[in-house]
């Protein structure tokens, strides 16, 4: 059976014979030498993943087999350079580099279904603003607007039902393309879209909005239906690859730190599972206050999550002051922070 690397190689690159080798143990220095001691010398070796031990014994096995120091590379990750073992450097940052998102996921095995979302974007994206700055001004907003038509949280109320006692727009102090929810003419399909997107669809919007104007991506996808390779089905909010990392945003309109900690550590994780451990992550939340000890929440999740993720990249947390200085809302209008993010 072909590996999910092998049949990747084989269609971005036309390769059709490759030879795999498995080490079974790659903590055991000495299998680890007996394999890569048996690597061709005109081969190259790159040697960034795997433990230190296969790292280290890797590369004195290859030399000794007659390997130079310009057939050896390491990526460093964080100045985004290439880097060869004589002293060559490759900016990756200046590369035109053809990597995609659907090159990521398929390179771990994961099959991406259908994108949620399915409206005019142009008309979406502005009734996506206007939420925003009503939400940002009124976080308490945010919950009438996801308990619009469910029954116990969760339960939506039939299409039958909705029409019965619509919801007006302007009685929430909204003025959106959409007078109420559900419209007369609605199918089921339009009256769920919108159910999800006065959920909580508008942040995932407006964060996949102002990722494309910053970091100029133009393949930035929101709320993306995927399936792992044992069938297991699950949804990321947003998510693009930056030049050679991929980033994926998790989006709440939860206030409860409970929650949003269990989304953090959700999205931290799909991160590895979608992108591999250089993967960037973040959760972007409406989190504000102290807790009854006088504990701010935003930093009780920054440092729960700091404190016990092993990850390289500790997932970021954005709570509602930094969607409002994102906004400009109470205060000049700057992404600063968000930057910094795309940049780390």
């Amino acid at each position: 059976m072909k590996s999910i690397l092998e049949e990747a190689i084989r269609k971005k690159c036309g390769v059709s014979v490759f030879e795999e080798t498995c080490i079974d143990d790659a903590t055991d220095a000495a299998k680890v030498r007996s394999v890569f001691g048996a690597v061709p010398c005109e081969a190259h070796l790159h040697y960034t993943g795997g433990t230190k031990i296969m790292a280290a014994h890797a590369r004195m096995a290859f030399r000794e087999a007659g390997g130079k120091d310009e057939q050896a590379s390491y990526l460093d990750e964080r100045r985004g350079l290439l880097r060869f073992d004589h002293g060559h450097v490759i900016d990756l940052a200046k590369e035109r580099l053809a990597l995609t998102l659907f090159d990521v996921l398929e390179l771990h095995g994961i099959e991406p279904k259908k994108k949620r979302q399915k409206f005019s974007s142009d008309k979406i994206l502005a009734d996506a603003k206007k939420i925003r700055d009503n939400v940002l001004k009124s976080p308490q907003l945010a919950g009438h607007l996801f308990r619009i038509h469910r029954e116990n949280q969760k339960k939506r109320r039939s299409l039958k039902t909705a029409k019965q006692q619509p919801v007006s727009m302007k009685d929430l102090g909204l003025d959106l393309s959409v007078c109420q929810v559900p419209e007369n003419d609605w199918n089921r399909e339009q009256y769920e879209e919108w159910c999800d997107f006065l959920g909580g669809g508008w942040l995932e919007i407006w964060c996949g909005s102002l990722v494309q104007d910053i970091a100029h991506e133009r393949k930035v996808l929101v709320g993306l239906h995927c399936e792992r390779a044992g069938g297991r089905q699950f949804e990321i909010d947003v998510a693009f690859v930056r030049d050679f990392r991929f980033y994926v945003m998790s989006c709440t309109t939860s206030t409860k730190v409970d929650m949003c900690k269990s989304k953090l550590f959700e999205v931290a994780m799909r991160a590895r599972q979608m992108g591999g451990d250089l993967a960037r992550s973040c959760l972007v939340c409406l989190l504000h206050g102290s807790d009854s000890s006088g504990v701010s929440k935003v930093d009780q999740l920054r440092n729960d999550v700091a404190d016990i993720w092993d990850a390289p990249n500790t997932p970021r947390v954005f709570a509602l002051d930094d969607l409002k200085e994102w906004a400009g809302i109470d205060g000049p209008k700057s992404t600063r922070s968000l930057e910094e993010w795309l940049d780390s």
